[in-house]
């Protein structure tokens, strides 16, 4: 087993596994068109997906921000925080920016490149459309982890109060997403979908249930660990609650609805990520199972990132067959989910995790090492 897999929480792995599990299944039953309930299903999870990674991303950068800060309050520690966030996630962002916009600029006779891609702001006060489809959540994530921590070290720096600083930091995100939301529904008529799941400004609470049970988790572990499992059937109902109101136009486009669908399935993650974060070992490390669902839970990134791009070559050249064959639907769908998996092993094991491996060295050390390299070959 992969050293970094000794040391992961198997529980969050599990989430984490679900949440790309349910994306890819969501988007992947357009190669399926002939199953129509199929697209019934796709609705609840892929959205599902997506809201279980923004959550399990918060309570993972909370821990990791409150231990940073608990080190050291100065500044160096916030430059420490972005310098490895940045070193985990922008590399493969700007290697997928590259083949999205090489494929696009090939296949797409009208394509033009948005300046916007390279700064996350593609969907910063609108959604983004066609090009780089899933970045729109990639820059919801990137946002608060630029702003947050940032709000909170501003708060520690002037009262010099960490915990009151952070619940402080939490309600004005809270607020301010809520603030958002209604002028953004007041303005014009919008849906739950486009409009406002996949606008920043409006998803800027989406991490921050997490973050919320990353300070309850260290702060308040005992009290936490005892009562986890009677504050999951809670998080199951209000998951439950998001998904029934997803399917019903009637209530999730009214007002209230738009502002609080998103908020119901975050809290409810959050509230059942206490008994998955307790969740540390499997029994039986060598069997199949755990084992894959580590595995793909460590290729989740580079997954999320693969699978339209590959499901686009797939539409490409068999279009024809989609629409006419049901049987090499099915199949196609399977061949597909093996490719991008192994697609995503591929780059992780030869992109991501090298370039990931690499934030830990000195940047003055970086540059030594890479200058002897340069001397060695002349």
């Amino acid at each position: 087993m992969d050293k970094n897999q000794s040391t992961r929480v198997f529980g969050l792995d599990v989430l984490r596994f679900l949440a790309i599990t349910f994306v890819v299944i969501g988007h992947g039953v357009q190669l399926i068109p002939s199953i129509p309930d199929l697209t019934v299903l796709s609705r609840s999870i892929d959205y599902l997906g997506v809201e279980f990674f923004f959550v399990l991303s918060g309570f993972l950068i909370g821990r990791i921000f409150l231990k940073e800060f608990d080190k050291s309050d100065n500044f160096s520690s916030l430059i420490t925080f972005w310098k490895r966030r940045w070193w985990r996630t922008l590399p493969n962002y700007y290697l997928f920016l590259i083949i999205n916009l090489v494929g696009f600029g090939y296949f797409k006779e009208s394509f033009s490149f948005d300046w916007r891609y390279l700064f996350f702001l593609q969907n910063a006060i609108t959604p983004n459309e066609g090009f780089f489809s899933v970045s729109w959540s990639l820059s919801v994530e990137e946002w608060f982890y630029l702003s947050v921590p940032f709000i909170y070290f501003l708060f520690v720096k002037l009262s010099g109060k960490f915990d009151e600083s952070f619940w402080v930091m939490v309600g004005l995100i809270f607020v301010f997403s809520f603030v958002m939301r209604y002028v953004y529904i007041q303005a014009s008529p919008v849906t739950w979908g486009d409009e406002i799941r996949r606008v920043v400004l409006l998803r800027m609470d989406s991490l921050i249930y997490g973050v919320a049970m990353a300070w309850i988790w260290m702060r308040r572990f005992v009290w936490i660990h005892k009562v986890r499992w009677s504050v999951v059937p809670f998080g199951i109902i209000l998951i439950g609650a998001s998904v029934v109101l997803r399917h019903n136009p009637a209530l999730n486009e009214t007002p209230w609805m738009l502002m609080v669908l998103f908020p119901l399935a975050s809290l409810g993650t959050a509230l059942i990520i206490p008994v998955l974060a307790s969740w540390t070992v499997f029994e039986k490390k060598s069997a199949f199972i755990p084992s894959m669902i580590t595995r793909i839970s460590l290729w989740s990134y580079s997954l999320y990132l693969l699978h339209i791009p590959a499901m686009e070559v797939f539409k490409m050249f068999f279009s024809g067959q989609i629409s006419e064959n049901s049987f090499f639907q099915i199949t196609l769908f399977f061949i597909w989910v093996f490719v991008s998996v192994f697609g995503s092993y591929v780059i992780y094991a030869g992109f991501e995790k090298p370039i990931t491996k690499l934030r830990d060295i000195p940047f003055n050390r970086l540059i030594k090492n890479r200058f002897s390299v340069d001397q060695k070959h002349h």
